[in-house]
């Protein structure tokens, strides 16, 4: 996905293709001007949850999920209801959040698949930066805990991509622990893509700058990361130098595994996948909660820019999706519940708290906001892709932002209210609109022909520009997303 400042942007500046007020499934609120003040550089806790719909945080109101100290991040801050991110896959939504960039503007276009070596070399390039490569400079101490995905060979490894330190596992999934763990409920689906027994290969965990191999086969893996998330910041509060902590929990990615302490409160859920998927949300909201609290403890709360944000929406394949939402699943395709997902941020003196925004934003502008944060003023760099979210706050954000998702054969275009979907093996153009029509169900492109004509221009001048993906597409296939037939990719 990309806020084209160049381009697209440019070459719609101006023009109007429809009303832009939210639905009664996103309410409007005119941003807060953001209140900003000259401090000691921030520190910076960004929590990245895997797989978790916009329906699966109470904050959006649209299931009986409860997620009180998700919410709270919003609460203290800014919920934005239409918060993007670059793919509906995981890898590559994390390849733009660490980058600020299109991911496919520099190859990366598709998933990393370690399990069997498909994939083996690959991951995000060296000459692209992370937040944490560009932090390290200024004086930031830095870690990552959880899931990488962004390469399992040596010279991808987290300490050599700007972290200090790291703690997690390399592939783009891992048990929670092994299913003989004393209270752990493990629940298999229909879709399940092997038993889950062991770690292995690059779904090992691996901790320290000489990617030393850990056994933890009896420790639940959501509470592990939240312990070495809480221990930096212990450590780092007697410090004198600010930190940049990148939490990327697994949870609630498949297998499906949890504590029974958190199962047995959920009696009121008859399917087990489903109880299990809200059980393990359970346990991934609790350690956000000792997340924040070991913030506040240490006096660091008012000191820290904190985002909270989900890689992509469920994938409905294994069964325990929300059913009764548009946004409610759609990993791997490019409906909107792919890649909305929920997004919150709050940083005080400088987000005011309670707003819900309905503007669009994009985990590309995570990057931005962060270097506007710690070097107010130093220009961006010029290869960013996104803006500071601050400026969409205080409304100074362009006004004609377009976004833009490309995983051929699959792409899609949001500017406005409109999106257009296209499928390049299907022969499919698509016109939507998202605010009248959330469901996706109602194709305007031949009732609106000029807005589909000048969309499907920008799409293609975009497309053009890229660069060949540095490793093949996996798979395609039609698949049905909530009452809704589109295509899958991966």
């Amino acid at each position: 996905m990309r806020a084209l400042k160049i381009g697209l942007a440019a070459l719609l500046a101006g023009t109007t293709l429809g009303p832009t007020s939210a639905t009664a499934a996103q309410p409007h609120s005119q941003p807060a001007p953001a209140e900003r003040q000259t401090r000691t550089r921030p520190n910076v806790v960004v929590i990245l949850v895997d797989d978790l719909a916009w329906t699966d945080v109470s904050a959006n109101g649209a299931s009986t999920i409860q997620t009180p100290n998700i919410d709270s991040i919003g609460a203290a801050g800014a919920t934005f209801s239409a918060g993007y991110v670059t793919a509906s896959i995981c890898s590559v939504s994390r390849a733009g959040l660490l980058s600020g960039r299109v991911p496919a503007s520099f190859g990366f276009m598709y998933n990393i698949t370690e399990r069997g070596a498909v994939n083996k070399g690959a991951g995000l390039p060296l000459n692209v930066p992370t937040l944490a490569e560009r932090l390290k400079p200024l004086g930031y101490d830095t870690a990552a805990f959880g899931k990488w995905h962004q390469g399992s060979t040596p010279e991808f490894y987290p300490t050599r991509r700007g972290f200090d330190e790291f703690f997690g596992f390399l592939a783009g999934e891992s048990i929670y622990a092994t299913p003989d763990t004393p209270g752990i409920v493990t629940t298999p689906t229909a879709f399940d893509k092997y038993q889950p027994d062991k770690r292995e290969g690059a779904q090992q965990l691996y901790e320290g700058p000489e990617m030393a191999p850990v056994a933890h086969p009896h420790k639940y893996l959501t509470e592990d990361i939240t312990e070495h998330a809480v221990d930096f910041i212990g450590r780092k509060a007697e410090g004198e130098d600010p930190f940049f902590l990148y939490v990327a929990y697994n949870a609630p990615h498949w297998p499906l595994q949890v504590p029974r302490t958190y199962y047995d409160r959920h009696s009121e859920i008859s399917d087990p996948a489903r109880r299990t998927y809200v059980a393990m949300i359970d346990a991934l909201d609790a350690g956000i909660g000792q997340i924040l609290k070991a913030l506040d403890d240490k006096g660091l709360r008012d000191d820290t820019l904190i985002v909270f944000l989900s890689d992509n929406g469920c994938p409905v394949q294994f069964g325990y999706c929300t059913q009764t939402h548009p946004w409610g699943g759609g990993k791997f395709t490019y409906l909107e519940g792919g890649m909305r997902v929920p997004f919150m941020a709050a940083w005080p003196g400088h987000i005011a708290p309670g707003q819900r925004i309905a503007a669009p934003v994009s985990s590309l502008d995570i990057v931005p906001t962060v270097l506007e944060a710690v070097s107010p003023n130093k220009p961006l760099p010029k290869e960013l892709d996104g803006v500071d979210l601050l400026d969409t706050l205080s409304g100074t954000a362009p006004t004609q932002r377009s976004f833009v998702w490309d995983q051929r054969p699959v792409q899609a275009l949001r500017h406005g209210r409109y999106k257009l979907w296209r499928s390049l093996d299907w022969k499919q153009t698509r016109l939507y609109d998202i605010e009248a029509d959330p469901w996706e169900r109602t194709d305007l492109s031949a009732e609106l022909p000029e807005v589909t004509t000048k969309l499907t221009r920008e799409l293609n001048t975009f497309d053009a520009a890229l660069p060949e993906p540095m490793w093949p597409v996996h798979s395609t296939r039609e698949v049905e997303v909530i009452g809704r037939k589109t295509e899958f990719v991966y």
